[in-house]
C-alpha cells in the first residue's frame, strides 16, 4: 500500500489527512489550545450524583463538568475510601475523558483507565489476554497468550491492537513493561495531586493518525510545521523507530502543503449532504440526532432501470460509503438504504460492505432489515468531521 499522512498548518489550526493512493480517506483538525483530549487523565472531585441517571458529575478543572455514568465508577480509584465501597460526594476520583463535548452535551469521563500504547493497550483490573478483532493470526494468538500467562497475577490486563502482530516480541514485552511503570506512577501522583489536575495527556489528533495506521502500509508522513515535526520526529524515535526514515520536512514557500493536496476540495466533500458517484449515482448523507441515514440514489445514472445496473451503482455506493465513515469519522447507528433489488443482491451487498470496511476496525456490518435497510455501527474513535470544524473555527 501506498499510504501517506500529511500534517499541515492552516490559519490556527493543525489539519491532518490520511491518503491511500490519490484518495483521501481521514481528515482532522484540531487546534493547538485545545487541551481537553480523549485519553485525557485528570483527579477530579465527584461534584453531585444524580440517582435517576445513574451518573456523577465530575469536576476536573473546566468550566463544565464531565458527566460519568456510575457503572465506570465501580472499582474506579478514588479517596477516601468507604465502608461501602461507592462513590459519594466530594470523593477525588481517577477518571479519563472518553468523549468530547458535542452540541449540548458535556464531555464524558470514565474510572476504567487504560493506556494505549502502540501494540497494546494497558487495562487496570482485567487481568488477561485478549486481541483486536482484526487480528486473525492463530499462532500470534497462542504465542501471545502463553507469553503472558505467567503475568496473570498482575492487576493489569492487555489488549493486542492492530498493529501488534509486525512488532517484534521483546518490543511488545517492554511496550508492556513501560505502560505499567507509567499507570504506577499516575497513581503515585494521584494519591498527593490536587483536584484538576491533569496527569497525562492524550495524543493530538494528527499523532493518533500515524500512530493508529497500518505501519506494513505507511510510505510517508510530510508535514510542513517545525514543531509538529520535531513532535512527531520524537515520538518516533521512543516509540516507532520503524517510522523515522519515512517522516519529511515540507520546505516549499511557492505552494504551500495544503494546497499541493487540494485538501480544500476534500474538506468541501466530506462536509457535503451530497455525495456523486462516478456511475452516475449518487449518496446522500442525513445526521441525526440518533443516527445517521445514508440514501443511494441512482440520479444520472445511464440504464439504471435494469437490475444489473442498479446492483453495479449499490456496489459503488457501498465502496463509497464505506470510505465516508472513516472520512467523516461517523460513529453510532448508521442505516443505509440501497435500492431495492432482491434478497440475494443483498446477501452480496452484505459480504462486499464487509469486505469494503475490513480496514476500518471501528467498523461492524450488522444485516439487512426485511424493509431493505442496511444496518452499521461504528464505534466513535474521533468526534465527528463537522463538529471538529465547527469547534476549531476552521475554515476550509
Amino acid at each position: 500500500m501506498d499510504d501517506r499522512i500529511i500534517i499541515c498548518r492552516k490559519d490556527e489550526c493543525v489539519v491532518s489527512a490520511l491518503f491511500r493512493g490519490n484518495t483521501c480517506f481521514r481528515l482532522a483538525v484540531c487546534r493547538d489550545d485545545d487541551t481537553l483530549r480523549v485519553g485525557n487523565i485528570y483527579i477530579g472531585r465527584v461534584d453531585s450524583i444524580v440517582d435517576n441517571v445513574n451518573a456523577a458529575f465530575v469536576d476536573i478543572g473546566l468550566r463544565t463538568n464531565v458527566y460519568v455514568p456510575l457503572k465506570k465508577l465501580y472499582g474506579a480509584y478514588a479517596t477516601p475510601a468507604h465502608a461501602d465501597g461507592r462513590i459519594h460526594k466530594g470523593d477525588n476520583v481517577l477518571v479519563q475523558i472518553d468523549r468530547l463535548p458535542s452540541g449540548i452535551k458535556p464531555a464524558s469521563a470514565t474510572g476504567e483507565i487504560s493506556l494505549v500504547g502502540n501494540a497494546v493497550v494497558l487495562l487496570r483490573e482485567r487481568n488477561g489476554v485478549s486481541f483486536s478483532k482484526k487480528i486473525d493470526d492463530p499462532e500470534f494468538r497462542a504465542s501471545m497468550r502463553e507469553l503472558f500467562r505467567e503475568r496473570k497475577s498482575d492487576e493489569y490486563g492487555i489488549m493486542f491492537r492492530t498493529n501488534a502482530p509486525y512488532f517484534e516480541t521483546d518490543k511488545i514485552v517492554a511496550e508492556y513493561e513501560l505502560l505499567k511503570k507509567e499507570y504506577e506512577e499516575i497513581l503515585q501522583h494521584f494519591q498527593f495531586g490536587k483536584p484538576g489536575t491533569c496527569l497525562k495527556e492524550g495524543l493530538p489528533d494528527y499523532m493518533k493518525m500515524f500512530r493508529d495506521e497500518h505501519l506494513t502500509d505507511l510510505s510517508e508522513i510530510v508535514t510542513d510545521d517545525e514543531n509538529v515535526y520535531g513532535r512527531i520526529t520524537q515520538y518516533c524515535a521512543d516509540y516507532l523507530p520503524e517510522l523515522a526514515g519515512k517522516i519529511r520536512k515540507y520546505d516549499s514557500e511557492q505552494v504551500s502543503l495544503y494546497h499541493v493536496y487540494d485538501l480544500s476540495k476534500n474538506f468541501k466533500e466530506a462536509l457535503s449532504k451530497v455525495v456523486f458517484l462516478k456511475n452516475g449515482g449518487s449518496i446522500v448523507i442525513e445526521k441525526t440526532e440518533a443516527m445517521t441515514v445514508i440514501d443511494v440514489n441512482s440520479s444520472k445514472a445511464s440504464d439504471s432501470r435494469k437490475k444489473n445496473a442498479l446492483h453495479e451503482i449499490n456496489l459503488e455506493a457501498a465502496k463509497e460509503i464505506a470510505r465516508q465513515l472513516e472520512l467523516r469519522s461517523m460513529s453510532g447507528m448508521i442505516l443505509c438504504d440501497f435500492i431495492s433489488t432482491g434478497r440475494i443482491d443483498d446477501d452480496n451487498l452484505i459480504s462486499r460492505m464487509k469486505e469494503f470496511t475490513k480496514g476500518d476496525r471501528s467498523v461492524c456490518v450488522v444485516d439487512v432489515t426485511p424493509l431493505g435497510i442496511m444496518e452499521i455501527t461504528r464505534t466513535k474513535v474521533d468526534a465527528p468531521l463537522a463538529e471538529a470544524v465547527k469547534k476549531t473555527g476552521f475554515n476550509p
